[in-house]
């Protein structure tokens, strides 16, 4: 677990138990100096997700906040964009172009790349008068409440992820490491996994079912309602997503942008652990 810094110049008010942040205190109209983003980070790195309240921000204000956290990833070719206003960089999740309801399942963005996106920040532009919230579930809590026998037995394995229609996409170990804290985490969602590289089809299957059931318990999930202007951003290798689509015809319009990530660390080779799993 990350540190919490001493004296921060925001203040985070934990979303539930064990899962996301909102931080109040701070403007994202003006850019945040180097050590507000370090902490910042910090506040994900231990909570997976945080939101900020009430940022009208322009489309400007949103690159900045994501240059501010990494290098801009640019969306996958079907998604649209604001392209035709001058911004490739950012997508458009909306009731109109028919993406707005179709992130109604537990999933990582992009896991099915070589290297999936670091972090997913959206902001909110329209939102329904009821309904359309979005649930994020921990990764390092559903790893952390699994018994330490099935922790040494997942470490050693990979996953393969793809589009749900499609072959495989990419390989990545199903317990991997946060790169500053350490702690470990899940990497399976039921809408990309395809299944374990190391067991059978039979095996593979009921594992993968009892992982999706620790990974989505409700004792790892926060939930938000939105407002708009809201800005939520999380860490898309260490929590799963949800957006409910529970608001009928009502429009709800959101845009995003991704982050550049880096190849999962796995969980192991680590000496200590890897002298237990050796036992």
């Amino acid at each position: 677990m990350s540190t919490p810094t001493a004296q921060r110049r925001f203040v985070v008010r934990p979303l539930a138990g064990r899962v996301g942040a909102e931080i109040r205190g701070i403007d994202l109209h003006d850019p945040l100096d180097a050590d507000t983003v370090h902490e910042v980070r910090e506040v994900l790195a231990d909570r997976g997700v945080v939101v900020f309240t009430g940022q009208t921000l322009g489309c400007e204000g949103h690159l900045t906040l994501a240059r501010q956290l990494g290098e801009i990833r640019f969306p996958p070719d079907y998604l649209p964009t604001l392209k035709s206003d001058g911004y490739p960089e950012i997508s458009v999740l909306s009731t109109e172009n028919g993406f707005g309801t179709r992130a109604d399942k537990w999933h990582a963005d992009v896991s099915w790349a070589p290297t999936p996106p670091r972090y997913s920040i959206l902001h909110m532009q329209v939102v329904p008068e009821v309904g359309g919230d979005t649930m994020w579930a921990s990764q390092f809590d559903a790893y952390e409440r699994l018994s330490e026998p099935m922790k040494r037995f997942l470490e050693p394995l990979t996953v393969q992820h793809g589009l749900p229609s499609g072959p495989a996409g990419a390989t990545h170990p199903l317990v991997h490491r946060h790169p500053i804290t350490g702690r470990r985490a899940l990497f399976v969602s039921p809408t990309f996994t395809h299944r374990i590289v190391e067991l059978d089809e039979a095996e593979s299957e009921a594992v993968l079912t009892h992982l999706y059931r620790t990974s989505t318990a409700p004792e790892a999930v926060c939930r938000w309602r939105w407002s708009a202007g809201d800005i939520a951003v999380w860490d898309n290798h260490f929590v799963l997503h949800y957006a409910i689509t529970d608001y009928g015809s009502a429009p709800r319009t959101i845009h995003r942008i991704e982050v550049e990530g880096q190849p999962l660390i796995p969980a192991l080779p680590d000496p200590a652990r890897a002298a237990d799993s050796g036992r």
